[in-house]
């Protein structure tokens, strides 16, 4: 085995890994709060002679070779669970209710502690060092880890960073990547509306908020509709709306809560201008009062041009160009990897897994189960991404 193949290498430690990934699929933890999954992770690296320090509370930074002469690389992987009931018969079903990892990220952090085995064993041929992410808090109930990480230092003198994750909307063992623009920006919506309640008999002595809110609904589709142009950019979801106690009383109040997905900061801005719009004329229709309240979450995923397209070439090098694609991309999905890549030249990648001939269940389905035949797929395009961005980037900078 090597550095430069380390394929035997990986099929080897494969079994170790998805017993490892099952375990942490089965003690899911929600953001800030993973500190089993955080204890195991340093367990794994002390004893392959890390020294992981602690960041974001519940986050582990770890050096391959700290203070080497050379560039560093950083991998990250994302370690929280969503607060979700998982509802498979698998073996390894959560024991904690209302919390399951139904994003793939127990496969992630798997992927990344298999990539720390084989540097571990490989370390004096690695020229520069490698920085490994295990990022706590990104789903966005309790997210923003990875504004916390780089608050307190996680990416200094990081060149270059890289993330993946598992997709069931693509095909099993596709790579799609593209430069610029990959996730959205999320803008929080609450819209609470205030009318005049009264007994279900009377309507015409009240102001039915349950009404307004349900024109108000529809009334939304058309700020990207009719909004924007062919080509878009935006996506508007309304997806909760809650009012009213019992059968027989107009409620007071409704409340409605959605998000908008965007690309572009032009376009951010006409969305939002169009929404005060349409909330504006919905309250002077019906006479109830419509209070807007938007929390801009994680900002557009931008990948770097040159990262990505390292990327694209290892992922062409490893499972054949025709199995890499730009497809389906930029997604509305949000990240909070967002961030990093706001800091350093980043590229984030998806890894497909979707089943031949099966409904494959998407992330964040109650039936989604991580897909461990994709850990060594992973673990090759990660370590791939390393010897070819560590031996550019060496290269470039001369002797040192």
């Amino acid at each position: 085995m090597s550095w430069s193949d380390p394929r035997g290498e990986i099929e080897a430690l494969v079994p170790q890994l998805r017993q490892l990934r099952r375990d942490i699929h089965r003690h899911p933890e929600l953001g800030f709060e993973e500190t089993r999954t955080q204890a195991l992770c340093r367990a794994w690296l002390e004893d392959r002679g890390y020294a992981p320090r602690v960041c974001a509370e519940t986050g582990l930074v770890a050096d391959l070779r700290p203070g080497a002469p050379g560039p560093v690389i950083a991998l990250r992987a994302d370690l929280d669970c969503l607060p979700m009931h998982e509802t498979t018969d698998i073996e390894h079903r959560s024991i904690h209710a209302g919390k399951a990892h139904k994003c793939g990220h127990d496969g992630h952090t798997a992927i990344l502690l298999g990539v720390a085995e084989l540097l571990a064993r490989h370390r004096e041929a690695v020229p520069g060092n490698v920085r490994l992410l295990f990022q706590p808090a990104e789903e966005g109930v309790r997210g923003g880890g990875a504004k916390v990480m780089l608050a307190e230092g996680a990416l200094d003198g990081v060149a270059e960073l890289y993330g993946l994750h598992n997709w069931p909307g693509f095909p099993k063992g596709q790579v799609h990547v593209r430069s610029g623009a990959m996730l959205a920006q999320v803008h929080e919506l609450t819209l609470t509306i205030t009318g005049k309640g009264g007994h279900a008999s009377q309507p015409q002595l009240c102001r039915d908020p349950i009404v307004a809110g349900a024109h108000l609904v529809a009334a939304l589709q058309t700020v990207v509709a009719r909004g924007l142009g062919y080509q878009g950019g935006a996506v508007l979801s309304i997806t909760q709306f809650t009012a009213g106690t019992t059968h027989n009383v107009i409620a007071e109040t409704a409340r409605l809560r959605g998000t908008v997905r965007t690309f572009d900061p032009a376009v951010s801005e006409r969305v939002m201008a169009r929404l005060h719009e349409v909330v504006d004329g919905t309250a002077a229709t019906f006479g109830v009062k419509i209070e807007l309240e938007v929390d801009e979450g994680y900002p557009v995923l931008l990948n770097d041009p040159r990262c990505a397209a390292a990327v694209a070439r290892v992922a062409a090098a490893q499972l054949g160009a025709a199995r890499v694609s730009e497809q389906d991309l930029p997604c509305a999905g949000g990240e909070d990897f967002a961030y990093f890549a706001q800091a350093v030249p980043s590229a984030y990648f998806f890894v497909g897994a979707q089943r031949a001939g099966e409904d494959t269940p998407v992330c964040h389905h109650p039936d989604f189960d991580f897909d461990d035949d994709l850990i060594p797929t992973g673990m090759g395009l990660f370590l791939g991404i390393v010897r070819d961005r560590l031996g550019e980037l060496a290269g470039r900078r001369g002797p040192s």
